[in-house]
């Protein structure tokens, strides 16, 4: 009976592990998202005076994109963390891809500097192959919800090197 009581606590306090770490791999998302998008400003007379790509969507795809893009981000990194045993890789890989994605906008937006904003752009794709890579080990679906998002980086990529070439 004392075996059975303890392995249920045991199971139980591994599962409350599990959902804080849930909880907190979706907050830094949702963070990351708040800090990028305060920092993103399509108003200001610096951004209005470029030279955008014929193809530039308007603003609010990029709010509408963001939006899908930060929230299959934080289910992915909630179901890797949500593993009994963490991929630390994949951890990692998830928090430098936050702060990346959180300081492109306001290297681009805020210091008008899309020449540091593509290299930060560089580094946030590189970091999500990686990530991705470690994820695929991780969890398939996980895997599946960052495909979006590299493709949406790619795109974004694009766009920032047509204001470099256009200004």
């Amino acid at each position: 009976m004392f075996v059975m009581t303890y392995r249920m606590e045991e199971e139980k306090h591994e599962k409350n592990i599990r959902t804080v770490r849930m909880i907190a791999a979706v907050a830094a998302t949702a963070a990351g998202a708040v800090a990028a998008s305060l920092s993103t400003d399509t108003s200001s007379a610096w951004y209005e005076g470029l030279t955008l790509s014929p193809l530039q969507p308007p603003p609010w795809v990029f709010a509408a994109v963001w939006t899908a893009l930060y929230v299959l981000i934080a289910v992915s990194f909630a179901l890797v963390v949500s593993k009994r045993r963490v991929c630390g890789p994949a951890v990692i890989g998830f928090i430098i891809n936050i702060v990346l994605n959180a300081l492109w906008s306001p290297i681009f937006f805020l210091a008008y500097a899309p020449g540091p904003a593509l290299a930060v752009m560089a580094a946030l794709i590189v970091n999500l192959i990686i990530l991705m890579r470690n994820v695929s080990r991780v969890s398939r679906p996980a895997f599946r919800m960052l495909v979006p998002y590299l493709v949406w980086l790619g795109i974004a990529a694009i766009l920032n090197i047509s204001v470099l070439v256009l200004n």
